[in-house]
């Protein structure tokens, strides 16, 4: 992207970069992850979209840094003040607080201010890897003479002065590579469950599969630890299941919703009594799920879950003559995952 900022805009860079030194020489800490909230007024949608800043952003700090759940929140939005196009950001810490708003104005095309709203961003975002990627920069490639014309302005900065002609007009900004919509993801946790065996049931579930920032799609599997309880006429029968499932989820902030689909097998055997029997009945179920998720870093999740299913054909355990044990026609469980997103 090529064109001429307003000086307000290169006043605002400057003291980025300047906040960004301070950053380096301190402790301070840089939050690697924060939630993006991005608006335009109806005057406004000539500026870059939502996707358009995220991979701008993305280019800059060498990874996605968005994530719903997180808990710091950049409010960015860009509006149209007369022949000027405005575009605010802001960083809102966990606690609500804001960190000082930055306001940037370009009085050209709108798309000009995108650089400088994706540089305020990063910076605010993940500070450190900005400076670790432009020091390398800085060593290997000579600062470029001032344009014939420069001048400088009262805010110290060199303005980029007009081209004399059209040799001496600065090379197209080099498209940002595309960002990866998805992530990929995989968890493994504990579940505990009512109705899928004669007495509570514990048991040990994996997952994988790819999350967008507002849906995501798993494939799970689980193993039960046999349960047993006490039949009519003596003995007593014991089951647990193994069974695999599919998760359709919509995401809003750390909260989700899902559908379940899963299919399995109920293994079961009896004991106390002469004659010992064993089987297998098949475990078939639809439902739904609720849950949070709890940030433990920037990749690596808490996910509570609680599940309610319906059982589309409810198996029988039947010992001595008896019905030992009918399942019901729902089953609920409770589950605690760890959750690791990569790309």
């Amino acid at each position: 992207m090529t064109g001429r900022y307003h000086p307000r805009v290169r006043r605002f860079v400057a003291i980025a970069v300047l906040v960004l030194a301070w950053s380096e020489g301190t402790t301070a800490r840089a939050a690697p992850t924060s939630r993006l909230v991005y608006s335009r007024s109806t005057d406004a949608t000539s500026c870059p979209d939502e996707q358009a800043l995220r991979r701008a952003v993305a280019a800059r700090v060498g990874y996605d840094p968005f994530f719903a759940w997180a808990t710091r929140t950049i409010v960015a939005s860009v509006a149209r003040r007369g022949a000027a196009f405005v575009a605010t950001v802001d960083l809102v810490d966990e606690g609500g607080v804001s960190h000082g708003a930055r306001e940037l104005r370009a009085e050209g095309a709108c798309g000009e201010l995108l650089d400088a709203v994706a540089l305020a961003i990063a910076i605010a975002i993940d500070p450190q890897s900005l400076t670790r990627a432009s020091a390398p920069e800085a060593e290997a490639t000579p600062a470029p003479p001032p344009a014939p014309g420069g001048q400088v302005h009262e805010d110290g900065i060199p303005s980029m002065g007009a081209p004399a002609n059209a040799d001496t007009a600065p090379p197209p900004r080099p498209v940002d590579a595309p960002v990866s919509p998805f992530r990929f993801e995989l968890g493994g946790g504990a579940v505990a469950s009512a109705g899928v065996a004669p007495a509570p049931a514990v048991g040990f579930s994996l997952s994988g599969g790819l999350r967008w920032p507002w849906f995501s799609l798993s494939l799970e599997g689980r193993v039960d630890a046999p349960a047993s309880n006490s039949a009519p006429g003596g003995g007593e029968v014991t089951s647990w299941l193994v069974l695999g499932g599919v998760a359709p989820c919509l995401h809003l902030g750390p909260f989700f919703g899902c559908a379940l689909a899963q299919a399995g097998s109920m293994q079961s055997f009896s004991s106390g009594t002469q004659n010992t029997q064993s089987g297998s009945a098949p475990w078939w179920t639809l439902g739904g799920r609720a849950g949070a998720l709890v940030n433990l870093t920037g990749s690596t999740l808490l996910r509570m879950h609680a599940d309610v299913v319906a059982n589309l054909d409810p198996a029988a355990l039947t010992l001595n003559g008896f019905t030992a044990w009918l399942a019901p026609p729902a089953a609920a469980s409770l589950g605690a995952d760890v959750v690791v997103h990569f790309r």
